[in-house]
């Protein structure tokens, strides 16, 4: 999962890409990161207490199918370091916000709008 480190600034991050924004976490994440958990995967204890940390949004389905559809369905950027789920996004037309570094996010726009800001 994205960033899952205590220290990363998640939220001043999006809010320097994209302005003052609701965050949320599908719950098929939220699904998934607890069947990683249960299964002993030890980042998925700080990932889930990261994603926790927003208000879920309900998302049938799962995996990044689950994640695609939602957000097209809403218009909603993504935040992930998963690059085929990001490569997927983008060519929906949605922006994508990538970790760069140890402490930022970079800004990938979709195929349909103008690149900025990252």
């Amino acid at each position: 999962m994205l960033c899952a480190r205590a220290t990363f600034p998640l939220e001043a991050e999006i809010e320097r890409l994209v302005g003052p924004t609701r965050i949320a976490v599908p719950a098929s994440v939220l699904r998934e990161l607890d069947g990683l958990l249960q299964r002993g995967t030890p980042e998925a204890g700080l990932a889930r207490a990261l994603a926790g940390r927003f208000a879920s949004i309900d998302s049938p389905g799962s995996g990044d199918d689950a994640i695609l559809e939602l957000a097209v369905e809403r218009h909603a950027f993504v935040v992930t370091s998963d690059r085929d789920l990001s490569d997927r996004l983008v060519n929906a037309g949605l922006d994508v916000l990538m970790p760069r570094d140890r402490d930022r996010l970079v800004r990938r726009a979709g195929r349909s709008r103008p690149a900025g800001n990252g």
